[in-house]
């Protein structure tokens, strides 16, 4: 519930992270934003300041002699002819510069966090070139950019000077011929021109930062104008504590108009039941589990949670019930403690260790140097990869969910690491509608039912050993595993 004068959360859409490179999001964090501050420095006072003068040195020039104040201004047309020139073609260059910027961040994020595959393949020296090509590509850029401003600002500064000449030709000639005095009038007419001159050095400048600032502010905007497709509903159906029956009516869903990644799914899971998941890559495993919490909504067909249909349900509430643990699930740099109670940090410490006890996490995490206060590295490097699903399924139980959702949480593990994640996982299924993705079919028998995905399409729904008696792709897996179709080919 939103209360009285408060704003409404909103939830950032995770299509806006599917199509913006990290690179991209951290150049805007801190390089276009830092652009958007420039403009309000450096151009908005200036331009405030700059109208201002202009307006009072030209009143006085005008009160002076008019006749010789627009032949001192006759260059402003081109003045501004040449800006809007200038302009018109800067901006192209400022927002090409922004995406090779992009690259060259994202080829340097790319080289950190995959160091170990650099040094493993013996590749240090070409993420070196292509981090000097993309740094390259950007110097030229600025090099191009840096050219054409050095040609606008001397000619701004060239036609403020021309006005000098007009004056003194034309000034001289009203002064010789006593329609001008020399002291009162072209003396102090002089002075003025000068800082009305000087003024107008300054739109260079301005318009330089102008086409800077908005090429930054068009991208910064481009965030916070992100369409928020995920939203709770006004009148949203709190949801306290979910028994855990999942439905869906017909579903399908596409990233892309007209190419869909599921295509009219309909089951139904009893509140308790395990249920595994088995299709090949680009089947839309994961995105099954991405429409239960949300993270997308169906583009046809309805997900209910409890018979509710989730559009309809409180956002948070939802996500309170749901427990996920990736297939590679990420730690913070912090205490491990901390990272356990991620979702629910006011958790106290007897909660903590529990939850860890059921991922069977609590005992190597008391073989750490602090316990639970030992402060993790990036992204968790100092832990093994089961340690890391240990703690992942910590963090998951914390919350004590109705609905636990795992996504090939033993994927790309040795045996006994294998055998220590499912133990976790069996006491975290405990009185908890389990969806699995998995292709192990160790990890499948221990399901209630299995879900077979094949291009989108639910193909084969069942128990382990009813879809082990059918033909199909349930089969064809266990008989690959196991060894069956070799032996039966002898």
């Amino acid at each position: 519930m939103v209360r009285k004068g408060e704003k409404p959360i909103t939830y950032p859409c995770f299509r806006f992270f599917d199509d913006n490179a990290g690179g991209s999001i951290i150049n805007r964090v801190t390089g276009d934003s830092r652009s958007v501050g420039n403009f309000v420095n450096n151009v908005l006072f200036q331009s405030l300041i700059m109208v201002l003068s202009l307006a009072v040195y030209l009143a006085y020039m005008l009160s002076i002699h008019v006749k010789l104040t627009l032949a001192c201004l006759a260059t402003t047309p081109a003045l501004w002819l040449i800006t809007a020139s200038f302009s018109r073609k800067v901006r192209p260059a400022y927002e090409r510069s922004r995406e090779l910027s992009d690259s060259l961040v994202l080829t340097l994020v790319e080289t950190v966090q995959g160091i170990s595959a650099v040094k493993g393949f013996a590749r240090e020296r070409e993420r070196l070139d292509a981090f000097q090509q993309a740094n390259r590509a950007v110097r030229e850029q600025q090099q191009s950019i840096f050219w054409r401003v050095s040609f606008f600002v001397p000619t701004i500064g060239f036609l403020t000077q021309v006005n000098v000449f007009i004056l003194l030709s034309y000034g001289g000639y009203l002064v010789i011929r006593s329609e001008l005095p020399l002291g009162a009038g072209l003396v102090v007419f002089a002075g003025l021109l000068q800082q009305f001159s000087a003024q107008v050095s300054n739109v260079a400048q301005i318009a330089n930062t102008i086409q800077q600032s908005l090429t930054g502010a068009q991208r910064v905007f481009e965030v916070l104008d992100a369409p928020i497709e995920i939203r709770n509903p006004p009148d949203a159906q709190p949801l306290k504590r979910a028994a855990g029956a999942v439905e869906f009516d017909r579903v399908t869903f596409a990233y892309r108009p007209g190419e869909p990644v599921l295509e009219d799914i309909s089951f139904q899971v009893r509140p308790g039941e395990c249920i595994g998941i088995l299709g090949s890559t680009g089947s839309g495993k994961t995105t099954l589990l991405s429409l239960i919490t949300r993270f997308y909504d169906a583009g046809q067909g309805t997900v209910r949670v409890d018979g509710f249909d989730v559009r309809r349900l409180n956002l948070d509430d939802l996500r309170r019930n749901v427990g996920l643990v990736f297939q590679e699930s990420f730690l913070f740099s912090n205490t491990i403690g901390a990272n356990i109670a991620f979702g629910h940090p006011e958790a106290g410490i007897a909660e903590i260790e529990n939850a860890a006890k059921i991922a069977a996490a609590h005992e190597f995490i008391l073989e750490m140097p602090m316990g639970y206060d030992t402060l993790l590295r990036e992204g968790g490097k100092d832990l093994s990869g089961g340690q890391r699903q240990r703690l992942a399924i910590a963090r998951a139980v914390l919350l004590n969910p109705s609905i636990l959702l795992l996504d090939d949480p033993t994927a790309a593990v040795d045996p006994r690491t294998e055998t220590e994640i499912l133990e976790a996982i069996e006491c975290a299924m405990k009185n908890r509608t389990t969806f699995i993705v998995t292709h192990r079919m160790n990890t499948l028998r221990r399901t209630d039912r299995v879900l077979v995905l094949e291009k989108g399409r639910l193909v084969q729904i069942g128990t382990p050993e009813e879809l082990l008696r059918l033909p199909g792709p349930y089969r064809n897996v266990a008989a690959l595993q196991f060894g069956e179709g070799k032996a039966g080919r002898r």
